[in-house]
């Protein structure tokens, strides 16, 4: 596979990130394979996912992942419906969608998709 990884931004309790461009984003090099997450250890749902369509919209799925460790990867994939110029915020729950090598994986229809990964500080 192609995938295209994507990196995950840290966030800490009362401090603000580095500047991120909101238009911005990573695209998938290409659609069909997607994007890698790195998502060892990311449990509870802490990961944060922003997802940016361009003007034609698109569709991202977010595979099921492999049991063990993804103990509720009998609830499927996950498809989120994007509209032109949609933006959608997603908290991922590694219980399902966690695959055996520690990654997240999401695939889509359009090369114009971006994807932001953040990790929400323990609380």
């Amino acid at each position: 596979m192609a995938t295209t990884a994507l990196p995950v931004v840290t966030l800490v309790h009362n401090t603000p990130s580095a500047d991120l461009l909101d238009a911005n984003g990573v695209a998938a090099t290409t659609p069909a394979d997607g994007w890698v997450i790195a998502a060892a250890g990311i449990e509870g749902g802490r990961l944060l996912i922003k997802l940016l369509a361009d003007a034609t919209g698109d569709t991202v799925t977010f595979l099921a992942g492999d049991n063990p460790p993804s103990h509720r990867k009998g609830l499927g994939n996950l498809a989120v419906v994007l509209a032109a110029s949609d933006v959608r915020y997603l908290v991922l729950e590694s219980g399902r969608f966690l695959q055996d090598d520690g990654t997240i994986l999401a695939t889509c229809t359009d090369a114009g998709t971006t994807l932001h990964a953040f990790l929400l500080p323990k609380t």
